[in-house]
């Protein structure tokens, strides 16, 4: 069914050209991915996706700085509360201290004794002492009172009773409070500062004061009130709701104390201030602990942008693959179609635009299946036509030489053995003929290809002829008149041009399906050169060249290319001739014919 395959090649050609420009020449796969369905579809769901994202974007960023301003407010008025109650015991200390520096009872015992510890002066300094002690009570946060007498260094404690201070008037903390002139100084001494007073330890907060604030004496005695700094925990404590929490108290920008000094300041510190110009309270927390609850807001939102982007590309792949299949679905009618397949018809069952143009498609396929067979039929008659006159061409090729020869012979001999060839001849004719027969079996047409050969042997007289027929290639149908040229080039060009003569071998072979007929020669052979030129001319033969055997190029290597072309168009392109060196300096040609051939309609 060569000629079949031929003539639908070229009517599909259109058809084929159209799938390509459908699919971009790879199936579904387009060129451009920018043009793509898939592609517009997935940007249209993301587009219809963007405002809420923009929008959930928006609400979280708005939610965490409103939380933050909250947290911010809400920790800043815990802080001020805390300093309000550090500044109401400064004001109660500063009154307490201003009462017993201006009490007459105690500054004039002070100023009129030249030494407290006198024992004439052990009962007004025992009363004084009961008055400090009842004067303090009041006040939890204070640890102990104190009035020192500048002139001896001595004094009374409500801790310690009677005190000898040697040297006080050396003391910084001492002359700070003589200078202040009955203003109250504050003193709060450091790990480094406690080296620098005998008498003042780490951990108190002093409160000192001249006595009789009210009126100017020249005698050096001064109240001092000592608080421990450890009873203002209880200002931080209460702001200390988690471990990781660090608050700290500050007089003058210097630390008095911290609730958690394990806690290590960091830029992700979440850290606020507030102060009343004397004292200030410093608070830090961890971001990641105060804003623990809109992370995971802010986790969720993202995580749920994140699964609705998903969810909407699945969702484009799902509405594309419901647009795709019916696509596939018809590319591949077209491409069985254009393949030649005339009865691809799509089954389907669906209502929407897709069964539309399925079903035009269908009405398509049978408006050009009638069409094509009806070209093809013209295409075919066409074929057959010029397939006779191309077999027609080969008898007069071969009358020519065969009358050629007569003329050498009876030139040569003299007339004798011309009767023999001339009975040759005229059997070779009669079986050229062959009633109208396109075919004859192998073994007819061995006994026809030996008039040629005994012709051609008759005229030369220049070599043998040796026949290998094996017994069940020769019922087998051969084409007519395909094996006489290959052996006229074996004779011609290959034996009659060697000095000394040479051999002619023929066999025959079934080999899986195929009839192998091998013709050697012992001639002069081809040259290498040659021999690739003849292969690449006979490689561009196929079923569907026979049309282009009467242009000028192929007039070189006529009778090759006329018995390659004839079996390619009548056997297929399954049919095979191998020309090769042998290994006796001539030639071999192989011809391979498939036994099983179908018939032409």
């Amino acid at each position: 069914m060569e000629e079949r395959e031929y003539v639908l090649l070229r009517l599909f050609r259109p058809y084929r050209d159209f799938e390509h420009a459908l699919t971009g020449g790879s199936g579904m796969k387009l060129s451009n991915v920018w043009h793509s369905i898939q592609f517009k579809l997935t940007v249209s769901f993301l587009v219809i996706l963007l405002p809420l994202v923009v929008v959930s974007v928006i609400a979280n960023v708005y939610s965490q700085r409103m939380m933050y301003d909250q947290i911010t407010e809400r920790t800043r008025g815990a802080l001020l509360t805390a300093l309000e109650y550090v500044d109401q015991l400064t004001k109660n200390i500063e009154q307490q201290s201003l009462l017993i520096s201006s009490n007459p009872e105690i500054v004039n015992v002070w100023m009129e004794a030249d030494d407290p510890l006198n024992l004439q002066y052990l009962y007004d300094m025992r009363m004084i002492q009961q008055q400090l002690s009842a004067l303090i009570s009041v006040n939890p946060a204070v640890r102990e009172a104190f009035i020192v007498h500048g002139q001896s260094g001595s004094g009374i404690s409500t801790l310690q009773g009677g005190v000898k201070w040697k040297e006080i008037g050396e003391e910084q903390w001492f002359q700070d409070a003589l200078e202040a002139n009955g203003g109250l100084s504050v003193y709060m001494p450091d790990a480094a500062q406690q080296n620098e007073s005998r008498y003042l330890e780490e951990g108190y907060i002093y409160y000192a004061r001249l006595l009789d604030v009210f009126n100017s004496n020249s005698q050096d005695n001064v109240l001092v009130i000592v608080i421990d700094k450890h009873a203002l925990n209880t200002v931080v404590q209460h702001l200390q709701t988690s471990e990781h929490i660090k608050t700290s108290l500050l007089y003058l920008d210097q630390l008095v104390l911290t609730s958690n000094s394990t806690v290590q300041s960091s830029n992700n510190m979440f850290s606020i201030e507030e102060s009343n110009g004397i004292w200030s309270i410093q608070m830090e927390q961890p971001e990641s602990e105060l804003f623990k609850q809109p992370y995971y807001l802010e986790l969720m939102t993202y995580l749920i942008i994140m699964i609705s982007i998903l969810l909407a590309l699945c969702l484009a792949w799902l509405v594309y693959s419901e647009i795709s299949k019916p696509m596939r679905k018809l590319f591949g009618a077209i491409k069985l179609f254009s393949g030649g397949h005339l009865l691809a018809n799509i089954k389907h069952g669906r209502k929407d635009e897709f069964g539309l143009l399925m079903d035009a498609f269908n009405r398509m396929a049978e408006s050009q299946r009638k069409l094509i067979e009806d070209d093809y039929e013209k295409e075919l008659k066409l074929a057959r036509s010029e397939f006779s006159l191309l077999q027609s061409q080969i008898n007069p090729h071969f009358l020519y030489n065969t009358l050629d020869s007569i003329y050498s012979v009876a030139d040569k001999h003299q007339i004798k053995e011309i009767g023999e060839m001339v009975l040759n001849l005229a059997q070779f004719f009669r079986f050229s003929l062959g009633k109208g027969k396109e075919t004859f079996t192998l073994e007819e047409t061995i006994q026809h290809l030996m008039y040629y050969i005994r012709v051609q042997q008759i005229r030369t007289d220049q070599f043998t002829v040796e026949m290998d027929i094996a017994e069940d290639t020769k019922p087998i149908p051969v084409l007519k008149l395909l094996l006489q040229p290959i052996v006229e080039n074996a004779i011609v060009h290959g034996i009659c041009k060697s000095s000394y003569g040479g051999d002619l071998y023929i066999r025959s072979r079934l080999v899986d399906g195929f009839l192998k007929i091998t013709i050697e020669d012992t001639g002069c052979g081809i040259a290498d050169d040659e021999l690739t030129e003849i292969k690449q001319e006979l490689q561009k033969i196929n079923a569907h060249s026979y049309r282009y055997i009467q242009e000028k190029e192929f007039s070189k290597y006529f009778g090759l290319k006329n018995v390659v072309s004839r079996m390619k168009m009548y056997y297929g392109n399954h049919a095979e001739m191998t020309i090769d060196h042998n290994g006796m300096g001539g030639t071999r040609v192989t011809v391979t014919l498939p036994i099983e051939r179908d018939e032409p309609a």
